[in-house]
C-alpha cells in the first residue's frame, strides 16, 4: 500500500514515508530529479528543489539577469550597457546581456583630442567638448561621445511645413498697449518692452549633479525697457526654457536692485534702476572656464553721462564687474552686440565689441572676474550698418587664433612681448602694439582692392563667415565650382552685398541689391535645398534671399518682390526644375535632387518679400530647417508680423501680429525646453506706433513650438548676435580653440551662420520593456488591495525626448467589469505619471505609482494591468505600435525587495564629503552581494558615478544595514545633489524595483573648483 497515494507536496518536495512510519513531504535534491534540456533545476529558500522551465524564444521571457540564446534562457555574459576601452575602440555590453561588441572608435578632426578613457566602473567613453569631436553617428552629452555609431534607424519622412505650424509655448510680458504693457505676474513688471536678441543658454543646475550643462533645462536671457526708454535703464532678465517652471522668472537685474527667483515679485524698483542698453545685444558664455557661464550686458547710453560700456553679470544676475561708462565713443555704437571668443587660444575668452576686445582675469584677493585690458582698432571702421556695431570672429588665416571682423577690416589679437601678461606689465616706452593696447590689422579691404572698389560709405557693414565660393572664386558656385572649403567674409553694407576671399580680402562680389539704403545682418545656410549655401538678410521694404548660383531657362531670376496682399507669381516668371526624383539626372537643367523631399529643386532660387521695417531698416533674421526636408525655412520679424517663409519660394507658412519698433533683433532657434524639438524664440515691443496693422498686441517674449512633435532637433544653445555653432559649446563654455564652422568633422559640416545644424528627421521610440507589481502593505509574494506598479521606460530611438511623456495605466477585471483606467483617487482621477526629465536615445528610467483597488468601481485588483507610454500621443515615433505592456495581477515569488534612504551630507570630512544611508531589504527572502553606487546629481539625468560599496549580506528579509561612505571621487567647488542607488546594474532579482533610488537631504559642496 502507498502511504504517499493523495498526498499533495510543493513543486520543490516529495513525499516519503517518513521515520515515523507516516508519510510526509521532504526537500528534493537535484540530483535526483531528471530536469529536461529546457528546464533547470532550481534550489528554493526553503532547501528544496524542482525543475524550473527555462525555455525561451525572445529576451522578455527571461528573468532580468538573463537573455535568450534562442532556446533556453541563461546568465548574462557582462552586465548590459556596461562599456569599456580596448586601445581607442570604445565596446559595450549588448543590451540583452549577451556578450560585448564594438560601438565606434575615439577621435576627432577638430583641435580638440579624443581618446578612449575607462574609470574602472564599467563606464568607458571618448570624451568630447561638443559634436564636432564625436565619430560619425554619435552626439556630445555632457563631455562623452554617446549613440551607436550607425546610421540612424528610427528615422521619419519630412512632414510639410504647413501641416505642423508652430503654436506659442511661452508668453512672458506684456497683453497690449498701455495699460496692459506691463508684464504679468514678474518682477520689475513696469519694464516689459523687448527689442534684441535673446540667448538661450543653462544658467543653473537642475538635475542636481553640481554642474551647469545640457543636461538642465535652458534658461532665455533678455532686457527689456519700460516706456520708450530704448538705450537705458535696460532690465536684464532669465526665464526658464523648460523644467516645472518653464516660461518663469528666474532673476532679474535693475542694476543694483535684484530680483531672484523665489523673492516676492512684488520686489520695489525704480524704472530708472536699470543700467543696460536695453536693445543692444548681450552675449553668455563661461568666460573663466569654472563651469559657469556669465553673462555680458553693453551699458546704458545716457546722453552728457555714459557713451557706453560692458557690464559682467554671474549666473544669477548679481553684478560681477564692470567696465568704465564711457568705455567707446557714442557714434557708432548706439546699439552694439557682444561677441565671446577666445581670440587668442589661450587662458580665459575674450568679450568682443565691433573694433574692441577686452580681457578679463581672477583679482587674486576676491578670486572674482575683473576687466584687464582693453585693446582697440585703429581704423575709423565699427563694423555698424546704421545702428551696431556687430563683430564676427573667425579663423580666417589658417593659423588656429581667431580674428576679428569689423566691417571691411579684419583684426588680430596682438601677440605680447616675452613675459607680459597683461599691458601693465609692459615696459615703459615699449611701443607694440600690445603695449599701446592696438589690434593689428590682417586686412583692410580698402587698402587691398582700392576706394573704387570699396567706396567709404561701403566700408561699414554688418558681417557674416562662411564658405560660399568654389574654388573660382568669379565663377557662380554649383555642382561644378562647389564650397572649396575655404571662408568667405560677407557683409551687407549700406545697401550692398559685399564678398571677400577671408584670407587676402580680395573682393569677390560688390552688388547693389536695390532694396536701399542699410540692410541687416546676414544669414548663411541651404535657404532651398539644394545642398548649397545662400544669403538672407532684411531692409526696409524687402526681405532678401540672394543665390549665388546661376540661372537656367528652367530656373530664372525673380526680379519683383512677392507682396503678401497681392496673390500668385507677382510677375515673376515660372520655375520648372522637375518633378518626383532620387538622382539629379531625373531634373531640369539648372535643377538638382532634394534626396530628403524627393523632388527636383532649381540651383537658383533667389527671391524677395515686401516687409515693412521704416524704422531701422537693419534688423536680422534666422534660418532652421524645422521638418527635415533639406530646405531651411526662414524666420523673420518686422515692425508688424512675426513670419516664416518657405527657404525655397517665398511663401508665407506662417504669420503672426508681433510689433517692434525694430534695431538689430533677429528671432533665435533653440530647444529651449529640452524636449528633443526645436522652439523659435523672438521679441516684441508695443511702445510705439511704426506698425501700419496696428500694435494692440502681448509684448515681451514670445516662443514658439511644434505641438506635434514634428520638428526636428536643435541644439540647446544661442548665446549671441553672431552665432554660428562652432563659436560655442552646447554646455555653454567657450571652445579654447573654435573648430572652423565651415570645415567638415567626421562628417559634420556646420557650415551656416545664424542658424542651427541640420537635423534629419530622426525620431524617439517608446516602449515599455518591463513591469512589476508589489503590495507595499505586504511582503513579496502576496498582495493585498494596494499596488505598487513600476514600469520601465526606455527610448530606443535615435533622438532625445520628454519631458511631458504621459505614462497611464489600464485595468481589466475577471467577471466582465469592463476594461478602464485605473483610477488615482476616489474621484476618479486616472492613474498617470508625466516624466519630468528627458529621456535620451538608449536610455531607460523605471516610473512607480501606487494604485488602492477601493478607486475602481470593482473594488478588487484587476486580473490584468496594462501601461502605456505616450498616452496623449503627443510624440512622433519612428515605432507607435510598441507603447504597450499588459501583465497578470499576480503575486509574484519569494523575492528581495532593497530601499535605499539617503540622509543629510556631511562637509566636515572635504574634500571627500560622507552622507548617511541606510540599506533595507522591504521584502521576504535574502539578498547577498548587493551594491550601492552613489552620484553626484540624479543618474537619469547624467549623474556622475563617485563611490560605490558592495554588502556581502545576506540582508535577511526586515533587516537594514547604516552606510556612511565618504566620497573619494567628489567633484570640487560644485553644490552637489548626492543620490543613491542599489543594486544599480540590476543583478539581485527584486519584487519591486522602483525604491532603489533616493537623495540625500539638501546640497552639499567641499572645496574650490
Amino acid at each position: 500500500m502507498d502511504l504517499c497515494v493523495g498526498i499533495q507536496c510543493p513543486d520543490d518536495q516529495r513525499c516519503e514515508v517518513l521515520p515515523d512510519g507516516k508519510p510526509g513531504c521532504v526537500n528534493n535534491e537535484c540530483g535526483m530529479l531528471n530536469c529536461l534540456p529546457t528546464e533547470v533545476c532550481e534550489v528554493t529558500p526553503g532547501g528544496g528543489a524542482y525543475c524550473k522551465d527555462i525555455a525561451c524564444a525572445q529576451d522578455v521571457e527571461c528573468p532580468q539577469n538573463q537573455y535568450c540564446n534562442g532556446t533556453i534562457c541563461v546568465d548574462d555574459a557582462c552586465v548590459p550597457g556596461t562599456t569599456s576601452c580596448v586601445g581607442d575602440e570604445l565596446q559595450a555590453c549588448d543590451a540583452n546581456g549577451s556578450g560585448v561588441s564594438a560601438q565606434f572608435t575615439c577621435g576627432s578632426t577638430s583641435y580638440y583630442t579624443s581618446i578612449c578613457t575607462d574609470d574602472g566602473m564599467g563606464d568607458a567613453a571618448c570624451p568630447c567638448e561638443d559634436d564636432w569631436d564625436c565619430p560619425a553617428d554619435t552626439a556630445c552629452e555632457a563631455g562623452e561621445c554617446v549613440g551607436t555609431g550607425k546610421p540612424a534607424t528610427c528615422t521619419l519622412p519630412p512632414v510639410p511645413f504647413a501641416e505642423v505650424l508652430p503654436k506659442k509655448e511661452i508668453q512672458w510680458g506684456g497683453t497690449g498697449v498701455v495699460p496692459n504693457n506691463v508684464a504679468v505676474n514678474a518682477p520689475f513688471a513696469g519694464s516689459a518692452q523687448v527689442s534684441m536678441t535673446p540667448v538661450v543658454v543653462n544658467l543653473d543646475d537642475d538635475n542636481g549633479d553640481g554642474l551647469i550643462n545640457e543636461l538642465d533645462f535652458p534658461e532665455i536671457v533678455f532686457t527689456t525697457y519700460h516706456g520708450t526708454s530704448a538705450t537705458a535703464h535696460g532690465v536684464v532678465r532669465a526665464i526658464h526654457g523648460g523644467g516645472p517652471n518653464k516660461g518663469k522668472d528666474y532673476f532679474a537685474n535693475a542694476g543694483t536692485n535684484v530680483w531672484h527667483e523665489g523673492e516676492p515679485l512684488n520686489k520695489a524698483w525704480l524704472n530708472t534702476d536699470g543700467i543696460a542698453n536695453s536693445t543692444a545685444s548681450i552675449a553668455a558664455g563661461d568666460l573663466d572656464g569654472d563651469g559657469v557661464p556669465e553673462i555680458v550686458v553693453p551699458y546704458e547710453v545716457v546722453a552728457g553721462v555714459s557713451t557706453g560700456g560692458l557690464v559682467i553679470l554671474d549666473n544669477k544676475g548679481d553684478i560681477i564687474t564692470q567696465t568704465a561708462v564711457n568705455t567707446w565713443p557714442s557714434a557708432g555704437h548706439n546699439v552694439p552686440a557682444v561677441a565671446i571668443a577666445n581670440v587668442d587660444g589661450k587662458g580665459y575668452a575674450e568679450i568682443v565689441v565691433g573694433k574692441h576686445v577686452f580681457t578679463v582675469d581672477k583679482d587674486p584677493m576676491t578670486n572674482e572676474l575683473v576687466f584687464v585690458d582693453k585693446f582697440s582698432g585703429q581704423i575709423t571702421v565699427n563694423g555698424n550698418n546704421g545702428q551696431g556695431p556687430i563683430g564676427c570672429i573667425a579663423n580666417l588665416v589658417g593659423d588656429n587664433k581667431q580674428e576679428i571682423v569689423v566691417g571691411t577690416t579684419v583684426y588680430r589679437f596682438p601677440t605680447p612681448p616675452a613675459g607680459v601678461g597683461k599691458r601693465a606689465d609692459c615696459a615703459a616706452g615699449d611701443t607694440s602694439a600690445f603695449c599701446l593696447g592696438q589690434l593689428e590689422v590682417v586686412w583692410d579691404a580698402q587698402v587691398v582692392n582700392g576706394a573704387v572698389a570699396v567706396p567709404n560709405l561701403q566700408r561699414e557693414g554688418f558681417c557674416a563667415v562662411a564658405d560660399i565660393l568654389g574654388a573660382d572664386e568669379a565663377a557662380p558656385p554649383g555642382p561644378d565650382n562647389p564650397p572649396d572649403g575655404k571662408a568667405e567674409v560677407i557683409l551687407i553694407s549700406r545697401g550692398y552685398l559685399a564678398i571677400y576671399n577671408g584670407e587676402t580680402g580680395a573682393q569677390r562680389r560688390f552688388t547693389n541689391l536695390g532694396a536701399g539704403d542699410n540692410g541687416g545682418a546676414p544669414n548663411v545656410d541651404d535657404f532651398d535645398g539644394d545642398g548649397f549655401p545662400e544669403i538672407g538678410t532684411a531692409f526696409g521694404l524687402r526681405y532678401m534671399m540672394i543665390d549665388l548660383q546661376a540661372t537656367s531657362a528652367s530656373c530664372p531670376a525673380w526680379p519683383n518682390a512677392f507682396d503678401d496682399a497681392i496673390a500668385g507669381d507677382n510677375g515673376n516668371p515660372a520655375r520648372d526644375p522637375g518633378g518626383a526624383c532620387t538622382t539629379d539626372a531625373e531634373c531640369q537643367a539648372g535643377a538638382v535632387c532634394n534626396t530628403a523631399k524627393g523632388s527636383c529643386v532649381c540651383l537658383h532660387n533667389g527671391w524677395m518679400r515686401v516687409t515693412e521695417d521704416n524704422s531701422s531698416r537693419v534688423t536680422a533674421s534666422s534660418v532652421f530647417d524645422f521638418n527635415g526636408d533639406g530646405a531651411a525655412e526662414t524666420i523673420y520679424n518686422d515692425e508688424c508680423w512675426f513670419r516664416i517663409y518657405d527657404g525655397a519660394t517665398s511663401a508665407v507658412l506662417f504669420k503672426e501680429h508681433s510689433p517692434s519698433r525694430t534695431r538689430t533683433e533677429n528671432p533665435v532657434i533653440a530647444d529651449v525646453d529640452n524636449d528633443g524639438n526645436a522652439e523659435i524664440v523672438f521679441a516684441s515691443n508695443n511702445d510705439t506706433s511704426s506698425c501700419s496693422a496696428g500694435y494692440n498686441y502681448p509684448n515681451g517674449i514670445a516662443v514658439w513650438g511644434d505641438s506635434s512633435d514634428t520638428w526636428v532637433p536643435a541644439r540647446r544653445i544661442w548665446n549671441q548676435h553672431a552665432y554660428h555653432v562652432t563659436n560655442v559649446l552646447e554646455s555653454g563654455a567657450i571652445p579654447p580653440l573654435e573648430p572652423e564652422s565651415w570645415k567638415l568633422y567626421n562628417g559634420r559640416r556646420y557650415n551656416t551662420y545664424r542658424s542651427n545644424p541640420r537635423s534629419s528627421g530622426v525620431a524617439p521610440d517608446l516602449r515599455v520593456p518591463g513591469m512589476q507589481m508589489s503590495s507595499p502593505d505586504a511582503a513579496c509574494g502576496q498582495l493585498s488591495t494596494k499596488l505598487d506598479i513600476t514600469v520601465e521606460i526606455r527610448n530606443d530611438g535615435d533622438v532625445r525626448v520628454g519631458p511631458g511623456v504621459v505614462v497611464a495605466f489600464y485595468g481589466e477585471w475577471m467577471g466582465g467589469a469592463p476594461s478602464e483606467p485605473l483610477y488615482a483617487d476616489a474621484a476618479q482621477t486616472p492613474l498617470t505619471a508625466v516624466l519630468g526629465t528627458s529621456l535620451e536615445p538608449g536610455q531607460s528610467i523605471l516610473v512607480t505609482v501606487n494604485y488602492d483597488a477601493t478607486n475602481n468601481s470593482p473594488g478588487t485588483l484587476p486580473e490584468k494591468v496594462r501601461v502605456v507610454v505616450d498616452d496623449t500621443n503627443q510624440e512622433r515615433e519612428c515605432v507607435e505600435d510598441n507603447n504597450t505592456l499588459e501583465a497578470a495581477v499576480e503575486p509574484g515569488q519569494v523575492q528581495p525587495d532593497l530601499r535605499i534612504d539617503v540622509g543629510a551630507a556631511s562637509e566636515g570630512t572635504c574634500p571627500a564629503p560622507t552622507v548617511s544611508a541606510t540599506l533595507y531589504n522591504d521584502g521576504s527572502a535574502p539578498a547577498s552581494d548587493i551594491l550601492v553606487r552613489f552620484y553626484a546629481g540624479d543618474p537619469n539625468q547624467g549623474g556622475t558615478p563617485v563611490h560605490e560599496e558592495t554588502i556581502a549580506g545576506p540582508l535577511d528579509p526586515g533587516q537594514s544595514v547604516m552606510l556612511s561612505p565618504k566620497m573619494s571621487n567628489f567633484p570640487p567647488g560644485l553644490l552637489v545633489l548626492i543620490y543613491a542607488v542599489v543594486d544599480p546594474q540590476n543583478t539581485v532579482l527584486e519584487c519591486n524595483d522602483g525604491n532603489n533610488k533616493d537623495e540625500a537631504n539638501g546640497k552639499v559642496v567641499c572645496g574650490i573648483n
